[in-house]
């Protein structure tokens, strides 16, 4: 260390004598800072061979589940499970071995009946240490839910606002409405909104304003946090923590209806990996034209004040089925939708006070082209008379009936939306 700094000290000192005193003096003091931290580097004990495992949630409801564990290890490691109080077995994991950083290990667990909390703790053992962490299970009389998703469902009754995205929400049975809020910079506010389908167990739309306000600033990428949405009952939901096991002629991709990019802060994008914005898209699908329809989605609302996005999907007449992790039957659709209001307050081109409006429509199969074209789009009114779907129900009460149907009429210009 003597040696380094006898052979850095007197090239500082010509330097000094040479050049610009501020810009050396910057040159140099950045030197000897690297020095330290050289030094300080060199006297840091590191722990990073120590093993490591974690749960998405330490503490569940009474009911059945499952999620995902993570392993951190360099080498081989085993996890064994160690149950609090009499009872055993009612929890596994899928891998109880293996090699390296796992993140995708299922934890399952059975419902627990008693009124009593139990737990169950794992300890993975890797290079001769071990690292544990503990799952809690509460019992039937005082399960709140922790933090997992609870049941959820139809003792939470609500009311359907009168936002502008909102198409009209179906009464039939087995149809049930949900909304989901979300926080962006400080401000409380609406996520998504979604019809879902027990019989299909999928949501025929999801409802959610875009802007690069809603979308947010954290950048988060995407979380992959799968999870049971928790206003909707499980037994009425797929268990996709493993996504479509792979099958008959194509594989099915876990496809969100409202995107991950959509939102960007991290609480907002956790909710878009609930179980009910999942349907099973071909890949060839899901990878390709539609993941350039959402990307062209939002280059038009990066270009608005307010994009109100509806997307969707039909079962109706589909025979086709994916299986869940757990033997569950999710209807595959046949076909998908986006409807589009667009609210630009200057400068708009087409529409009426500042709204225009346009839809696309596409058959659910792999596509030999990569981007949509326009024989898949067409006006609201045109996507209503294929589907059945009254879009927009509330655009009246902000322009008129008269100025609301023109909208919905009006044949969007290809330039424009494409």
């Amino acid at each position: 260390m003597i040696n380094y700094l006898g052979a850095v000290l007197p090239t500082f000192y010509n330097m000094i004598i040479r050049k610009n005193i501020l810009r050396t003096f910057l040159f140099g003091l950045s030197l000897l800072l690297s020095v330290a931290a050289w030094i300080s580097c060199e006297r840091v004990d590191t722990d990073a061979d120590d093993p490591g495992i974690a749960l998405q949630h330490g503490e569940v409801d009474h009911l059945k589940g499952s999620q995902f564990v993570t392993v951190t290890a360099s080498g081989e490691w085993t996890i064994t499970l160690s149950f609090g109080g009499d009872e055993d077995d009612w929890a596994e994991v899928d891998a109880v071995s293996g090699y390296g950083n796992r993140n995708n290990i299922l934890l399952r667990y059975s419902e627990n009946g008693s009124e009593s909390d139990r737990s169950v703790t794992l300890v993975l053992t890797a290079s001769g240490k071990d690292a544990t962490c503990t799952l809690v299970q509460k019992g039937v009389a005082g399960s709140t839910g922790g933090d997992d998703p609870g049941p959820g469902g139809d003792d939470v009754p609500q009311a359907v606002p009168l936002w502008l995205e909102l198409p009209e929400v179906s009464t039939d049975e087995g149809m049930r409405f949900v909304m989901h809020d979300m926080t962006v910079g400080g401000i409380p506010t609406r996520n998504y909104s979604l019809l879902w389908d027990d019989d299909a167990l999928v949501a025929r739309w999801v409802a959610y304003p875009l802007s690069r306000w809603s979308i947010g600033t954290e950048d988060v990428g995407r979380t992959d946090d799968w999870q049971y949405d928790p206003d909707v009952p499980r037994e009425f939901q797929p268990c996709l923590y493993k996504g479509f096991p792979s099958g008959g002629s194509y594989g099915y991709d876990r496809g969100h209806q409202i995107p991950s990019a959509d939102r960007q802060n991290r609480n907002s994008n956790r909710q878009t990996f609930y179980f009910t914005n999942m349907t099973p898209q071909r890949s060839g699908f899901n990878q390709k034209i539609w993941a350039n329809l959402e990307n062209h989605v939002r280059r038009i609302a990066d270009g608005t004040d307010t994009l109100y996005v509806v997307t969707g999907c039909i079962v109706e007449g589909s025979t086709d089925t994916a299986n869940d992790n757990e033997g569950k039957k999710v209807t595959v659709p046949s076909f998908y939708f986006k409807a589009l209001l667009k609210y630009q307050k200057t400068g708009a081109t087409s529409g009426v006070g500042g709204y225009s409006a346009a839809a696309f429509y596409l058959e659910h199969r792999n596509y030999s082209q990569d981007a949509p074209d326009a024989s898949m789009l067409m006006s609201i009114d045109e996507l209503e008379e294929r589907i059945g779907i009254d879009f927009f129900v509330n655009l009246g009460r902000v322009l008129g009936e008269a100025n609301a149907a023109r909208v919905e009429s009006e044949k969007p210009a290809e330039g424009i939306w494409l």
